[in-house]
């Protein structure tokens, strides 16, 4: 039961920090504050104020931190009150309008690791010593 409220929480923080800045936030931010409705008092107070101060200074961009503190605060809303699930359920269910002129891609990589992507197109890649020839420009 706890890995699939992880996962809840997981995407109803991505809904929602995905929503910060775009037409879906007023709608994102009426489903958070049912949840939060139902936090401890002194919780509810912290998680109200976050929301105020994480979705101004994040707007158009999903930050990492955010994602990680909504997801670990919806996690422990859910542990308290599973009956929460629903309200997150309808979170992370928020989804934007198809628009062909906005995409939204997050790669990353770690140590050595390394991102080859593309969106709306091919990508071409070859590796090996003989892969680039310093004496050809492109």
């Amino acid at each position: 039961m706890n890995e699939e409220l992880a996962e809840l929480a997981a995407s109803g923080a991505t809904a929602l920090v995905s929503a910060m800045g775009t037409d879906l936030w007023q709608e994102a931010k009426r489903l958070i504050s049912g949840v939060i409705e139902q936090a401890r008092s002194s919780r509810r107070r912290e998680l109200s104020d976050e929301l105020e101060r994480r979705s101004t200074a994040t707007r158009g961009a999903v930050d990492p931190a955010v994602l990680n503190y909504w997801t670990e605060a919806l996690f422990q809303l859910l542990d308290r009150n599973p009956e929460l699930a629903q309200d997150v359920m309808a979170l992370a269910s928020l989804q934007t309008a198809q628009r062909p002129d906005i995409v939204v891609q997050v790669n990353s990589a770690t140590d050595s690791g390394e991102v080859f992507a593309v969106q709306h197109g091919s990508q071409h890649f070859a590796f090996g010593p003989k892969a680039r020839d310093p004496q050809e420009r492109p």
